[in-house]
């Protein structure tokens, strides 16, 4: 039987969701306690692989199981033993080959930002002392919206074979003392979601051209410009979207 198991952790402690040669990484901790509890040696693979420091609210995994097992018995045990900095919040049967990363139907992140200082934020957000007015940040943001290229916008790897990335959502918030950037796409290239943050802001404090910004878009600069790659701790993954038929309707007794 194959599960989706639904994880909520802060990044400060840890080298990344992916596990790595050297550090500490969130994947390799819940596969040593679910390899613990179940008795056996488990793989999970992530939906979306969160960088060094970056949060993630629903970060989202599979797993496969021999024999049956009680979710909600399940997530008590693996919440006793985890640290107090990753949670599971759910775990969901899923149909065979069911696959946390190629069957996501899209991917949302918040960037926030605090206007203040702000203690209970300081692995969680960036202080920025000016910000600009949200107008012209939603104006500039729009620019995103769309269905393009975004190698320029990306660290590239060997790995990386399309930059193609499908934008529905590029909006900022403003609540209470915080600006939170919101976008959603079918799929994120690594770092692009810090670099399009750094854009939009270095385009709204008029270090940059916003026809700049089209061009990177339209991959057709006359130069290209030296792109701020933001923070990672201001980052985290909210949600991770799925087609229902993906879920096996559990009994309920």
């Amino acid at each position: 039987m194959r599960y989706f198991i639904y994880i909520s952790y802060l990044g400060k402690g840890y080298s990344g969701w992916q596990i790595q040669k050297n550090g500490c990484a969130v994947q390799q901790v819940i596969e040593e306690a679910l390899g613990k509890l179940l008795s056996r040696t488990i793989a999970i693979s992530g939906s979306s692989r969160t960088d060094k420091g970056v949060h993630a609210t629903q970060q989202v995994a599979h797993f496969d199981s021999i024999t049956p097992i009680d979710p909600l018995h399940l997530i008590y045990r693996l919440n006793r033993i985890l640290p107090s900095d990753i949670s599971i919040t759910a775990i969901r049967p899923v149909v065979e080959g069911a696959h946390a990363r190629f069957d996501a139907c899209h991917r949302r992140y918040a960037y926030t930002i605090i206007t203040q200082k702000d203690p209970f934020y300081r692995d969680r957000a960036v202080w920025l002392h000016h910000t600009p007015p949200l107008a012209l940040l939603n104006q500039i943001a729009g620019l995103f919206s769309v269905q393009a290229d975004f190698e320029f916008f990306s660290k590239t790897t060997d790995a990386t074979k399309s930059f193609i990335c499908n934008i529905k959502e590029a909006t900022w918030v403003a609540m209470d003392n915080k600006l939170v950037f919101y976008i959603q796409a079918n799929r994120f290239l690594r770092g692009m979601v810090r670099t399009i943050v750094g854009t939009i802001l270095k385009v709204a404090t008029g270090k940059m051209d916003s026809t700049t910004v089209a061009q990177l878009i339209r991959q057709k600069p006359s130069t290209r410009p030296i792109l701020t790659l933001m923070p990672p701790h201001g980052l985290t993954l909210v949600e991770v979207g799925y087609p229902e038929t993906l879920f096996i309707k559990e009994n309920v007794s």
